[in-house]
């Protein structure tokens, strides 16, 4: 497994860090993998979207919605 340093980390910065690490009784090192981790699926969420809404808009014929929705519940007319 690679390692990962940060170096230049305000003292401010470091303490609350592994203050909210403890808090959730996490590591330093466990706390800020699950933000990178959060992070980086924040990301491909953002491509899927992108990626989404590049595709051609569907057209769905007035009242057909409704009607898929009606037969899905079993209801009738």
């Amino acid at each position: 497994m690679a390692a990962l340093q940060i170096k230049d980390v305000p003292p401010d910065l470091h303490k609350r860090a592994r203050k909210r690490a403890e808090n959730l009784d996490l590591t330093l090192g466990e706390y800020v993998l699950t933000l990178i981790r959060r992070d980086l699926q924040r990301n491909e969420v953002r491509e899927w979207r992108e990626q989404l809404l590049k595709r051609p808009v569907v057209s769905i014929p007035d009242g057909l919605v409704l009607e898929l929705i009606r037969e899905g519940r079993g209801e009738q007319d």
